[in-house]
Parts: structure tokens; sequence; C-alpha cells
């Protein structure tokens, strides 16, 4: 890429028929001089009182303005997604997929990721997976930084993205319709050991 990205990242996990579940992770790319704009036209989607966006919470009127939004701010959408039977445990697929998000956004030079916490035993994992990465391959330029989600309004973007999936796998696809061109790339991840 030819100015500097920031990434911001989220996951979803849904079920795909009776019988398998889909773990999803995108990053949502914005040009460094664009931040602060997107990062208000975000903020300006929250209701009186609201403390961040989350597609689950949200009407399906306020579902269609944070889409038209996102599509209005352009950011170039990188998902990872992996397929599988349903189970609880997914921290494997995470990591598979974050391990393809971290390729992908380093082969495009995009160093500054931002990731939603989760819990802190959680996260410090995180850290501990892309440490072993860059002591493998991986640049150690990449760095990852844990926000929560009402620190970040920037990762209901990558949040919004992942609803609208979901979303249009539920026929409901009025959401994906509007982001779909936000969307560059929908890889698969390699089978998780």
């Amino acid at each position: 890429m030819s100015q500097d990205f920031a990434a911001f990242i989220d996951e979803s996990s849904a079920q795909r028929g009776p019988a398998h579940q889909e773990y999803l992770i995108c990053a949502a790319l914005i040009p460094a001089p664009r931040i602060e704009d997107a990062r208000a036209r975000m903020s300006d989607l929250l209701r009186p009182g609201q403390r961040k966006l989350h597609w689950t919470d949200e009407s399906s009127k306020s579902k269609l303005r944070i889409v038209e939004t996102i599509a209005g701010i352009e950011p170039l959408s990188v998902v990872v997604s992996h397929l599988s039977e349903r189970m609880k445990r997914t921290e494997r697929f995470r990591r598979k997929c974050l391990e393809q998000i971290y390729y992908y956004l380093a082969d495009e030079q995009v160093w500054d990721l931002t990731l939603e916490c989760r819990t802190p035993a959680q996260d410090k994992k995180d850290r501990a997976h892309i440490v072993a990465l860059q002591n493998q391959w991986l640049s150690k330029r990449m760095r990852i930084t844990h926000l929560r989600g009402g620190d970040e309004p920037l990762l209901a973007i990558a949040d919004a993205v992942l609803g609208a999936i979901n979303a249009h796998h539920r026929g409901e696809g009025e959401y994906w319709k509007v982001l779909k061109n936000v969307v560059v790339d929908h890889l698969e991840s390699p089978a998780a050991p």
C-alpha cells in the first residue's frame, strides 16, 4: 500500500446450519490521515448515553445507518474465516484466523493493529501469539494494542462488517449489499490443528 494504514480488528462466531459454525475475524484498514475523521463519524452514530456500537444490540434502522456511514468512510476490510463443526472452544480458530490476518497485513506493510479487548488472560494470549510468530518470521514492526470498543469507535467497523455477513447468511441481505464493496478480501483459514 502506498500510504500508512492502521487496522482495527474484531471477531465473530456464528452458526451455519445445524451442524457447523464459522469463526470470522475482520480487519478494517483506515488510512492514517483519515483516522480522526472516521473516528468522529463513527462516534456520531452513538445515541445519548450509549458507550459503544455493537451490531447485535442495534435496531434494523440503526444497523442501516451504521453500514451507510461505513460505506461512506470506505475502509478496506479483510475477513478471514474458518468453518468447522459446532464446538464451544474456538481459540485455535482465532489463532489461525489472526495468523492469516497478520500475514496479509505484513504483506501490505500495515503495522499498527488494534484488537478489541476480551479478558486480561485472553489478551495476554494474543500478545504471546504474536510474539511467537515474530520469533519465527513475522516482522517485529507489527504491534497490537487491545482497547475496549467504547474507547475506540473504529472497532465498530469490523464488528458491523461481520454482523452484515452473518445477517446475510440468515437471509437479511440489505446490510451486506451496502458493505460488500468495502471488503477487499475474504480468505479462508487453513485447517486448524
